[in-house]
């Protein structure tokens, strides 16, 4: 029988969990639950904007021989940790580890994450910690105390062994995908300097794929774990929507917002899966697929060469499995019944119809649009914050205080019955009766843009990016992003989405076909 390594003691437990850590700053807060009451149409700009940070690559930084082919700093410009949540790590380590169980002698070898380093985004609470969700404001006012307990992430990674070492940079309140931060800058992607690294779990994303550690949290609203996975060179995981804890985390659109991680490999993936994910359905944890999709319409809004080694990647994942060898392709949107390729031969099961896939974008802004005021509108009014968000993010939130829901309340139905009809065209797609489905589509329509990319092409890739992340926010579906190759020498990923509630069969396959 294998023997057993020695349980961590405390001592290489709180050095390992200092290890990711960057110089220590005087720094600031935390997060806790709210409550939010609908507020009138008040927030306005109150403030001059705050100055974009340089976004050059600094000239100082060079390799870290420990770590090839990449600059990327642990923390500071460029880094990928924050630098708030370090003050007064004597305290919080000990209250950690009690926390985990090493101080009583409970953490043993024998844990499933025994050793394993995780680093958390800012918008979640670890005790004795900030948070600042990488606001100043935030952390000024709702993260102006450490954290008393753990977020219910936290805290199952902390229970099955694994050793926190740090807190991560993300987009302002989470409302980006770009991964940039006006007040504390952009982490470096180490797959590709040049090129943004994603958002808005930017730091997660950039700490794993930079080796500070072997897993990462973050969040998926709108695609802020598989963008960012896709841009670094990740495996990027998105569960079914509601089957993790919001615990302990800060909200921006409660009906989309999911907990995620990040990993080097589909193994690492999967064995956070068995961890976070509460005991499933027998029938639906040990399903086996049955048919393998291709969503055509997803693949048109990228470019040739993107297809082009997304396709080879699917051909490589057919010598693993023969499911993905000569793949039929289907709409995600639209009135195609889709019969053949699902082998229904035409009889009474009809795959129902749904708004172009073009459109959905505008329907889930309006949504998501809705429930972020209605989440942050009040803490905004309150502490007069709008006027201190960056480039961006000020202008999603003043949109967001203009926008007349109560008067529009046509809008408001017709978004809530096009994700109605999404949500069902996508189910049908993914599952009849007892035969389930895996529908491919690229995670991103190509690399990630340059970090010096103009305003106008900014805004317009991101509403591409997010047209092919939209599915599974609208149909709650679990979706798992592998990394599948190069354009222009940047990453690009494939994602493999999977009905309801078969999350950890979804993470089986991810690692049959990569292992």
């Amino acid at each position: 029988a294998r023997v057993p390594a020695p349980a961590m003691s405390v001592v290489a437990a709180w050095a390992l969990a200092l290890h990711a850590r960057g110089p220590r700053y005087a720094g600031s807060p935390r997060t806790r639950g709210f409550a939010v009451p609908k507020v009138a149409n008040t927030w306005r700009v109150s403030k001059p904007p705050r100055a974009l940070v340089p976004d050059t690559i600094p000239d100082e930084i060079s390799p870290n021989p420990a770590l090839p082919n990449h600059g990327t700093p642990r923390a500071g410009h460029g880094g990928c940790f924050v630098a708030h949540c370090v003050d007064g790590d004597s305290l919080a380590s000990t209250l950690l580890l009690r926390e985990s169980g090493t101080l009583d002698g409970s953490s043993q070898a024998v844990l499933p994450l025994h050793g394993v380093t995780f680093a958390v985004k800012d918008n979640m609470d670890v005790v004795g910690r900030r948070t600042g969700a990488g606001s100043p404001a935030w952390l000024a006012t709702r993260g102006k105390d450490p954290a008393v307990k753990n977020a219910h992430v936290v805290a199952l990674l902390l229970k099955s062994g694994a050793v926190f070492v740090g807190k991560t940079q993300m987009d302002e309140l989470a409302w980006a995908l770009q991964g940039e931060n006006s007040h504390y800058g952009t982490p470096i992607n180490p797959a590709s300097p040049s090129r943004i690294p994603g958002g808005s779990s930017s730091g997660s994303a950039v700490a794993v794929a930079g080796k500070f550690c072997d897993i990462a949290l973050g969040t998926d609203t709108a695609g802020s774990i598989r963008v960012p996975a896709s841009y670094c060179g990740v495996f990027g995981f998105r569960p079914t929507h509601g089957k993790i804890s919001l615990f302990g985390v800060v909200p921006l659109a409660p009906s989309f917002d999911t907990v995620g991680w990040f990993a080097r490999d589909a193994a690492t993936l999967e064995k956070v899966g068995k961890v976070l994910l509460p005991t499933e359905n027998p029938e639906k944890s040990n399903v086996e697929f049955k048919t393998v999709l291709i969503a055509e319409d997803a693949f048109a809004a990228c470019d040739a060469e993107t297809v082009a080694v997304l396709l080879a990647g699917v051909e490589a994942f057919g010598v693993k499995n023969k499911l993905f060898r000569d793949v039929p392709h289907v709409s995600l949107g639209g009135d195609d019944a889709c019969e053949d390729a699902l082998g229904l031969g035409g009889g009474d099961e009809k795959i129902p119809p749904a708004p172009p896939l073009t459109t959905w974008w505008d329907f889930f802004r309006q949504l998501q649009t809705k429930e972020v005021r209605d989440s942050l509108g009040f803490w905004i009014t309150e502490n007069d914050a709008l006027g201190s968000f960056g480039p961006g993010v000020r202008e999603r939130f003043q949109a967001a205080a203009d926008s007349e829901f109560e008067k529009d309340d046509d809008g408001l139905k017709k978004a809530a019955e096009a994700r109605f009809a999404v949500e069902t065209r996508i189910t049908a797609l993914l599952r009849s009766g007892n035969k389930h489905t895996i529908v491919v589509l690229p995670t991103a329509p190509g690399p990630a843009i340059e970090r010096t990319s103009a305003a106008e092409e900014r805004l317009a890739y991101r509403a591409k990016q997010l047209m092919l992340t939209t599915a599974s926010g609208f149909a709650k579906t679990p979706q798992v992003t592998i990394p599948c190759g190069f354009v222009h020498g940047a990453p690009v990923g494939i994602s493999l989405m999977s009905s309801p509630g078969t999350d950890l069969a979804l993470l089986r396959l991810a690692k049959e076909l990569t292992e």
